[in-house]
């Protein structure tokens, strides 16, 4: 048995909490000690707190600790902790969810804390291929820690006999720019041919400047929900909609807790064919588009049966459940 560490304790986005860590954390320790499990979230601080009793530090966003309150200072912190913890001999696991910040263009912090990262890290987990070309086309000397593990899913995909659907598209999740839902509402507003389908748009946006953009872009085929709905009212909503669709415009996205959501959720998804969306476009249930006219190509297409799509659910949930994801872990910490 192995004394791990998960960085954050907490992690909870803007108004919407991320189930990764906690499913992570719950599933990691049926079989090894977590020993951060229970602690109270104290940032960087608890790296120190647990630095003897740590065989191994998983580091998940670390890259993004220039966003935080005090930043450069918890950066600066960071920085001691791992000089600390190569003379300790402990091993670092990095978990490279984003090329870059969603929010940020450019940061010197975040910069720093790439290459920082790249080369202190024993082994680094990434949840897409994409994320391995990032790594070989800027960071080629250190390509040989990348392992690509895809992101879990939580739970077996249900796929039924879809009823009529009362809309064509379901986009949902918290609203930001990056996701690019402003240039497909545009694109809709601006082509005849994205007329005519109904779309129900459902996510809280906190940013007023941005959410007056998407209210400006809305036509009376288009419903708004300013709102936070709970997996299970969404998965709801997912059943009355033909599509779920990703608008994802920025680059910087390697993979999606969101899109694993949709898979177990039953969805037939549509998405941007990069990062996870374009590995996972070998499943029937997971169509890929290379700009927004494709997407009314795609709807076009039959959807597929609900008996292949509950076959190509259950292999997917067999081979990427959280139980399956630690083993993988489990075994890069075994080669560092």
């Amino acid at each position: 048995m192995r004394n791990f560490f998960i960085y954050p304790k907490a992690d909870k986005m803007i108004g919407s909490p991320n189930p990764y860590i906690s499913n992570f954390i719950g599933a990691l320790s049926k079989h090894h000690k977590v020993v951060n499990a229970h602690a109270k979230n104290r940032g960087v601080f608890n790296l120190f707190r647990f630095l003897f009793r740590t065989d191994i530090f998983i580091l998940n966003w670390i890259e993004n600790l220039p966003e935080k309150r005090h930043g450069k200072f918890q950066v600066i912190l960071f920085v001691c902790f791992m000089a600390l913890a190569k003379v300790f001999r402990k091993k670092i696991i990095w978990i490279l969810h984003n090329k870059y910040s969603h929010h940020r263009k450019e940061d010197k912090w975040i910069d720093f804390l790439y290459g920082f990262m790249m080369k202190k890290a024993d082994k680094i987990i990434t949840h897409s291929h994409s994320g391995l070309d990032f790594v070989k086309s800027n960071y080629p000397q250190y390509a040989q820690k990348v392992e690509v593990i895809f992101h879990p899913v939580n739970r077996m995909p249900v796929h039924e006999e879809p009823a009529e659907p009362t809309y064509d598209f379901l986009i949902w999740g918290s609203i930001f720019p990056y996701k690019g839902i402003d240039k497909f509402l545009s694109y809709i507003k601006n082509n005849p041919q994205g007329r005519p389908y109904k779309i129900l748009l459902v996510g809280k946006c906190f940013n007023q400047q941005y959410k007056e953009e998407l209210s400006r872009l809305l036509t009376k085929e288009i419903t708004f929900y300013d709102e936070l709905w709970g997996l299970d009212k969404i998965a709801e909503y997912s059943r009355m909609a033909k599509f779920t669709l990703f608008t994802y415009h920025s680059n910087t996205v390697i993979s999606s807790g969101s899109l694993m959501d949709a898979i177990s959720m039953g969805s037939i998804i549509i998405g941007p064919n990069h990062g996870s969306f374009k590995d996972l476009s070998q499943f029937c249930f997971i169509k890929t588009y290379d700009s927004f006219k494709d997407i009314f190509r795609l709807y076009r297409e039959n959807v597929p049966s609900p008996e292949k799509a509950k076959k190509e659910g259950k292999r997917f949930f067999e081979e990427n459940n959280w139980d399956v994801f630690v083993q993988k872990i489990v075994k890069a910490c075994k080669e560092i």
